[in-house]
C-alpha cells in the first residue's frame, strides 16, 4: 500500500483525535478500510493500561463498514510517542463488508446532549445485521464523550444501505 503525503495526512486526521495523533499502523489499517472512498465516517479510540494502548477505529463509507483493532504493548502509544521509538504492534485485526450485506440494525436506548435538550445521541451499542451473523458497535457501553462519533457512524449506515 502506498501513500502519497496529502493522503497520509487524511487519514491520520481521521485516525486521530484530540490529544492523540495515531501511529502509523492505525493509520495504514484504516486506510485499508477507506480505500478509494469519496467520504467516510470515522469513529476513533484509544484506550490505555499501565502497559498496553488499544486503538479501535469503526469507518463508514458508501460501500462499506469496516473495523480496526491494534494494540501496542506501551501505554499512552501514539503519533508523539512513535517518533521517540516505532513499535511495531503485538496484535493486529481488521475487517470490511460491503454494505449490501446488512440486513437490519438494532437500537438501544438513546439520551439527549449535555446543554442541548433537542439533540440526542444512542446511549447503548448499535447492532448491525448482516445476511450471516451480527456485530455490534461498539462491543460495550458508549461513552458519553462519544456519543456524538458512534451518531455519526449510525447516520452514514442510514445514509448508504438501502432499505
Amino acid at each position: 500500500m502506498e501513500f502519497d503525503e496529502t493522503r497520509w495526512r487524511e487519514i491520520q486526521g481521521l485516525a486521530s483525535f484530540p490529544g492523540a495523533s495515531a501511529p502509523k499502523a492505525v493509520v495504514v489499517a484504516l486506510n485499508s478500510i477507506i480505500d478509494t472512498s469519496v467520504s467516510a465516517a470515522v469513529w476513533p479510540s484509544m484506550d490505555t493500561t499501565a502497559s498496553t494502548t488499544t486503538w479501535k477505529c469503526w469507518a463508514v463509507t458508501e460501500r462499506a463498514v469496516g473495523y480496526a483493532l491494534i494494540r501496542y504493548k506501551k501505554a499512552d502509544y501514539d503519533e508523539r510517542e512513535e517518533r521517540q521509538k516505532e513499535l511495531t504492534p503485538s496484535s493486529c485485526s481488521v475487517w470490511v463488508r460491503p454494505l449490501a450485506d446488512i440486513i437490519g440494525i438494532r437500537y438501544g436506548a438513546f439520551r439527549a446532549a449535555e446543554g442541548n435538550p433537542t439533540v440526542f445521541y444512542a446511549a447503548e451499542p448499535i447492532k448491525v445485521i448482516f445476511s450471516d451473523g451480527a456485530v455490534s458497535i461498539p462491543a460495550g457501553p458508549i461513552q458519553i464523550d462519544q456519543r456524538a462519533q458512534v451518531g455519526r457512524i449510525i447516520a452514514a449506515i442510514r445514509e448508504f444501505v438501502t432499505f
